[in-house]
């Protein structure tokens, strides 16, 4: 069975672009995936607690113990049981939220999901997928091959071993014709990503929402 880890980070509950946009890519994967379980963790109803120099100091001390260091091991966890990984994240600040970021940081752990070898940092997260959805106010320029999430994002996952990244990037949300525009843009290649032949025709008018 195919196991999918969904990390959402928006601020917004309600009329979240890149919320919403996970929601399609979970509907979509789960036709593709008839079996498959989807492991959800909101990083803003669920927030994860910033790094604190005791956690810092219990990655590296198996003697020292915190909450923290729990909480760090079951993230893990659920990082290792899943097959594939969706990260849906607005920008805020030219920057990932900081949630996500507290997440990360977390589950970024020498021994635990990378290492460090002759050659280097090893990541021990080999043979997963993820899926990066984000969502820009900007227009994103044209000379720019990926956006400040999606640079900020691949490295992270890198490190863990993770190399096999799709990307649905919507920039320039900030105008309502413009973001119903990519909105069926990524809708489309979500669908042509996960070989669905077709995919729903919404609705919705996004020029309301912002």
């Amino acid at each position: 069975m195919t196991t999918l880890l969904r990390l959402d980070s928006s601020l917004r509950i309600n009329d979240s672009y890149s919320r919403s946009m996970g929601d399609y890519f979970a509907e979509q994967w789960k036709v593709k995936y008839h079996d498959g379980m989807i492991i959800r963790r909101d990083l803003t109803l669920q927030p994860i607690p910033h790094l604190t120099q005791e956690t810092l100091n219990g990655f590296f001390d198996d003697s020292l113990h915190s909450g923290h260091i729990g909480l760090s091991d079951l993230l893990i966890d659920e990082l290792y049981s899943c097959d594939e990984i969706l990260i849906t994240s607005p920008m805020y600040n030219y920057g990932i939220a900081s949630s996500l970021k507290a997440y990360f940081d977390l589950i970024v752990r020498t021994k635990k999901t990378f290492a460090y070898g002759t050659n280097g940092i090893k990541g021990l997260l080999t043979g997963k997928k993820a899926y990066l959805i984000t969502a820009l106010g900007i227009l994103q320029p044209a000379s720019q091959e990926k956006n400040a999430i999606e640079i900020q994002v691949t490295s992270i996952l890198n490190q863990l071993g993770i190399l096999d990244i799709s990307y649905f990037p919507m920039d320039g949300m900030v105008d309502p014709e413009q973001a119903a525009i990519k909105i069926q843009q990524q809708r489309k290649q979500i669908n042509q990503h996960l070989n669905q032949s077709d995919y729903a025709t919404d609705k919705t008018d996004y020029r309301k929402i912002y």
